[in-house]
């Protein structure tokens, strides 16, 4: 998502190649048809329409990272805390470029700026060690006020069970997540549930499917990883030790459930599994074990009974962390 000088450069002459290649086009069909001499007035629009993202990201870079937000990031993220001061910087970046892309809508529920920020923290912590990318097919995230069923409905029942999906058909393009679950994945950072990674792990996934794999990964993994999955779903009675069961679903969730462990309980999968631990950091070209084993503690996290940052008004023992809970 963000634009360095070699993007920057690289977009430039493809835009001036797009707006020549234009040019000479209107050129031709001008001879041949002089009125058409007009059509090399679109050679500039040819350089814009190329140009026209990369322009908007670095005019996002260049504005201040609000003060609101470094506080939430500083109060609810161990990874960002974690981080040197340049690849903080970056974070900032990259957290300001996915929210001027992508709207943050509340379902019957408040959004504000801990639920946005938190939303494209989520988005941020699985690509950062990859230097170009973009979720190219998501253009909005709904936050629901609890879990969900099927159909998307938040009745209370016993079948609302699902914290985060990534829509189909004719939700594409949309992820839906729990507002109780997303926080208590960035206030209890070591547990093994984060629905923020887990949906936006889903995201990965589907973008390599249809991109490509980022060049920061080595193709040796990824035959590694699918040699992996393959021997793990056929033996779904044997799970492996502290991963959750509904991993075991496809393979799409065994690489989601693991991507929430891989990064919020890096030291424990490394001491239960060296091998997988050196696979999954090889795929998403990061190292959170090393990194959080430097974090700092938050100078005031968000204590139990402090007023639920959802705005209910309620204390958050009886409200977001409950629900969360249960």
């Amino acid at each position: 998502m963000l634009v360095t000088p070699e993007l920057n450069a690289r977009n430039r002459r493809e835009a001036l190649i797009a707006a020549g290649l234009a040019a000479i086009t209107a050129a031709g069909l001008g001879w041949l048809f002089p009125v058409l001499w007009l059509l090399v007035g679109l050679s500039p629009l040819a350089y814009w329409w190329v140009r026209r993202r990369c322009l908007r990201r670095l005019a996002v870079m260049r504005q201040p990272f609000p003060a609101a937000w470094e506080a939430i990031l500083r109060t609810h993220v161990a990874f960002f805390r974690a981080l040197d001061e340049t690849s903080q910087a970056r974070f900032r970046q990259l957290v300001q470029i996915f929210l001027s892309e992508v709207r943050i809508s509340g379902i019957r529920t408040e959004v504000d700026d801990t639920i946005r920020v938190l939303v494209a923290a989520s988005a941020v912590i699985p690509i950062f060690g990859f230097e170009d990318w973009s979720y190219h097919r998501l253009h909005e995230v709904l936050i629901y006020p609890d879990a969900f069923d099927d159909a998307y409905r938040t009745s209370g029942g016993k079948e609302n069970t699902i914290l985060g999906m990534v829509g189909l058909h004719h939700l594409s393009g949309v992820m839906i997540l729990s507002k109780p679950a997303l926080l208590s994945g960035f206030d209890h950072p070591s547990g093994h549930h984060h629905v923020g990674v887990h949906e936006f792990a889903h995201l990965v996934e589907r973008e390599t499917q249809e991109y490509g794999i980022p060049p920061e990964v080595p193709w040796m993994a990824v035959r590694q990883w699918l040699r992996f999955v393959g021997q793990e779903l056929a033996h779904p009675s044997r799970p492996r030790a502290k991963l959750n069961t509904y991993a075991y679903k496809n393979e799409h969730e065994f690489f989601a459930v693991l991507a929430e462990y891989f990064f919020t309980s890096p030291a424990s999968l490394e001491r239960q599994d060296p091998a997988l631990y050196a696979l999954m950091r090889d795929l998403f070209h990061q190292d959170p074990r090393a990194l959080l084993g430097l974090a700092p503690r938050p100078a005031g996290g968000l204590g139990r009974n402090a007023s639920c940052p959802c705005g209910s008004g309620k204390k958050y023992k009886h409200c977001c962390l409950a629900k969360a809970g249960s």
